[in-house]
C-alpha cells in the first residue's frame, strides 16, 4: 500500500530541462566554492568554512557529470536512426 501511494507522488521530469539544470547548478556551486576557498581567512577548523568549500568543489563537479549524461541519453533516444 505504501509503495502504491509513493508512485503517485513521483513526477516525471523532462530530461531536456533537468540535464542543463544539473549542469548549471553544479558549475555555479563549483565556482562559488572555489571563490570562497580562495578568499577565506585562516585554515581548516577556524570556522570560516574552508573545509566545506573544499568538499563542495568535487560535489559540484559531480553534479555536472550526471547532467551531461542525462543530456546525451535523452539525445540518443530522441534522435532518429540514420539510414
Amino acid at each position: 500500500m505504501a509503495t502504491s501511494r509513493a508512485g503517485h507522488r513521483i513526477h516525471s521530469v523532462d530530461p531536456r530541462t533537468a540535464g542543463p539544470a544539473a549542469m548549471v547548478t553544479g558549475a555555479v556551486g563549483t565556482v562559488l566554492a572555489v571563490l570562497h576557498a580562495a578568499t577565506t581567512d585562516g585554515g581548516p577548523g577556524t570556522g570560516n568554512g574552508l573545509v566545506g568549500a573544499v568538499v563542495a568543489v568535487p560535489l559540484g563537479l559531480g553534479a555536472v557529470l550526471p547532467g551531461r549524461r542525462v543530456l546525451t541519453r535523452s539525445a540518443a533516444r530522441t534522435t532518429p536512426p540514420e539510414r
